[in-house]
């Protein structure tokens, strides 16, 4: 009789166990407003890898949602510009600086739990998602661009390349400048830009060195991968932790699209750009780790001259020179105003002679619409330093190519702004050939 009880109280237990299971899945309270982000628990993947400084919003109403993705930027939190406000900045979702969907929830007992598929212009995507009143976690997978992107996807700087008579038959940096005549003058500036590109003007090595703009694009620019995600990443020489090392930038830090033929729009992450330029000048401390309030984004002082057998310029040195930090002080506000909207390049896909052979070359550069904006940042910054022109004078002086260009030095000096001013074709940036 004893086992006859038993087994009917287990019996009787069994309905309550299945109640019990029946409590896991019922409904966690409506979230009705919240807003996520890194540091109020958002966890953003696109194609498998975080995505920081975005913003999500969620708006729950009974069992569908409103859910919309952007991203700002708090100016304040970079030293040395005076800025403040909050920066609109790139979305998740390559060409759009907000995204918003409207969805079905499903309570999983813990997440309130969402998924679909969504497309831009640009792009196309999937997106699955889970929320409670304290985090969010947020995924967008299969993430393609429409036109497959640029082709072939990997590219590095064209190398530095000399003709007999001291000109360049190859370069990493392309430039082409046209401007409507001065009155009276009759002085062609144009190799004047080139030979500022090409003189040795960047103190390196704790100043016991220079190099040029051009081969500091050429010793420090490894790679640059434009993959069909619209993710951009790019390679380079580091020496974050006292030792020489091919590092590369993270992920969903820098994107494009393909506007149209011939055009592309690259967002860039404030927050991956700035925390890389403040690891690049302040040590070895991870990009997760840099505290961009802690030491300003210009902090003072050479980079040291150890372990620098290798002969590769230390991008501290270069980033931290006084002439480079001018530049980038010009030139960051005049970006601004792109940086949600996509800043805006052009780019063109050839075949050239690359020692001796046939090649591929890829240029992609600012175009006129925004580069005159840009020419006066660089150039401003180079006539007001004394020690720059000296320098280019030196190295106009000592290039058979550029020597003749001497006597008239002092002249187109004064003259640049003013060529700037009545600039009708400006095109700027980098040379490329395929990385094999």
């Amino acid at each position: 009789m004893r086992h006859i009880y038993t087994n009917l109280l287990l019996l009787g237990l069994i309905p309550l166990a299945a109640c019990s299971n029946d409590d896991k899945s019922s409904p966690i309270s409506p979230i009705n407003e919240k807003t996520y982000t890194d540091s109020s628990g958002l966890e953003l993947y696109y194609n498998g890898h975080l995505m920081p400084g975005k913003t999500v919003s969620f708006s729950q109403d009974g069992d569908v949602a409103k859910i919309t993705a952007y991203s700002t930027f708090d100016l304040s939190r970079i030293s040395g510009f005076g800025l403040s406000g909050q920066l609109p900045s790139p979305g998740i979702i390559p060409g759009s600086p907000q995204t918003t969907w409207n969805v079905s929830l499903e309570n999983t007992g813990e997440y309130w739990e969402f998924s679909g598929n969504g497309e831009n212009e640009f792009c196309t995507y999937s997106y699955e998602g889970y929320a409670s009143p304290d985090k969010m976690k947020l995924y967008i997978s299969d993430s393609a661009l429409k036109t497959g992107g640029i082709s072939p996807e990997a590219w590095k700087p064209a190398p530095i390349k000399k003709n007999n008579d001291g000109s360049y038959e190859s370069l990493p940096a392309y430039a082409y400048w046209r401007y409507e005549p001065l009155q009276d003058i009759d002085i062609n500036l144009t190799p004047f830009m080139s030979a500022i590109m090409l003189a040795p003007v960047i103190p390196v090595y704790g100043n016991t060195a220079y190099m040029s703009i051009t081969e500091a694009i050429y010793q420090t620019l490894k790679a640059i991968a434009f993959l069909p995600d619209g993710n951009v990443i790019f390679s380079y020489i580091s020496s974050t932790g006292g030792a020489y090392r091919l590092a590369q930038s993270y992920p969903n830090g820098y994107q494009y699209v393909v506007s149209s033929p011939g055009k592309i729009k690259l967002y860039v992450n404030p927050l991956s750009f700035f925390s890389f330029i403040l690891q690049a000048t302040s040590g070895s401390t991870p990009e997760s780790d840099v505290d961009l309030n802690a030491s300003g984004l210009w902090p003072t002082g050479s980079a040291s001259t150890t372990d620098n057998t290798s002969g590769i310029a230390e991008i501290k040195d270069i980033l931290s020179s006084p002439i480079v930090q001018k530049i980038l002080k010009n030139v960051i506000p005049e970006m601004i105003p792109f940086v949600s909207e996509g800043i805006p390049l052009a780019y063109s896909v050839n075949t050239a002679e690359i020692n001796d052979s046939l090649s591929e070359n890829l240029r992609i550069y600012i175009d006129t619409e925004m580069a005159v904006g840009i020419l006066s940042s660089i150039i401003t910054p180079v006539l007001e330093d004394n020690e720059t022109i000296e320098a280019v004078k030196k190295y106009i002086g000592s290039n058979p190519a550029f020597a003749p260009l001497l006597p008239d030095m002092e002249k187109a000096i004064t003259l640049l702004p003013a060529a700037i001013e009545h600039t009708t074709v400006f095109n700027f940036g980098l040379n490329l050939i395929p990385y094999n």
